[in-house]
């Protein structure tokens, strides 16, 4: 039976061969599964079902394939992310690199989850217009990237911050919503230190990042993703 986009299936396969052993990849999905149903969903109003699998995935699932580490020098220090025959994404996750900022991939992969289920095709982005000498911009919806450097605990596993559909909204006022999920973003498109964001800004040829203020902060791009043309702003 197909699955609605609404609903899709998340298939999580473990290829490392030195870093994560399966039980410790396992033993995160309760966690991960609970962060979708009890706080992602009731903001974005989309679900998913997260498993794993031993061997390939289901073909129409999602997947998040890990690794030991990149094998290219050119995805060190980020997620790969391409998509299936089908058209449905994969995602990489590297795990000795990323058990390296942190300790855990734990919350790459939250992080990963929640991105893939918002935008799946990278293709979407939300319009802030100019305003005076302020150019027109595309916010893509990456809803992690904003918070990046933000985390919290379900039962002891570590999952991302997000950002909530109201921070792509440029017509609220500072302070009048909830932002984001654990309450540190105060308006639309603010971007918080060590984090950043993919745009399109008018002017300009193709996307660019901004980042956040970052006093001291090491600027590391969560990842690299394959964009489809959406037309121009």
């Amino acid at each position: 039976m197909k699955r609605s986009p609404s609903n899709p299936l998340i298939a999580i396969t473990n290829e490392s061969k030195n870093v994560m052993t399966d039980y410790q990849v396992i033993r995160m999905i309760p966690s991960l599964q609970r962060q979708i149903t009890e706080h992602f969903q009731p903001a974005w109003g989309i679900s998913a079902q997260i498993i794993f699998c031993e061997h390939s995935a289901p073909r129409d699932a999602y997947q998040i394939v890990i690794y030991d580490r990149a094998e290219s020098k050119d995805d060190e220090g980020f997620l790969g992310y391409h998509f299936s025959p089908e058209g449905y994404p994969i995602a990489s996750i590297f795990a000795l690199d990323d058990m390296s900022e942190d300790g855990t991939i734990s919350d790459t992969l939250s992080h990963e989850i929640l991105e893939m289920l918002v935008d799946p095709g990278c293709n979407l982005y939300a319009h802030r217009p100019a305003q005076g000498k302020r150019p027109g911009r595309g916010y893509f919806y990456e809803i992690c990237d904003p918070v990046q450097t933000l985390k919290y605990e379900i039962d002891g596993i570590r999952v991302s911050n997000f950002v909530y559909p109201e921070w792509y909204e440029y017509v609220w006022k500072s302070g009048s919503r909830k932002f984001d999920h654990m309450q540190k973003i105060k308006r639309p498109f603010q971007v918080l230190p060590g984090g950043y964001a993919d745009i399109y800004e008018k002017g300009r040829r193709g996307f660019i990042t901004i980042w956040g203020s970052a006093t001291g902060t090491h600027k590391k791009r969560h990842r690299r993703k394959s964009r489809r043309k959406s037309g121009s702003l």
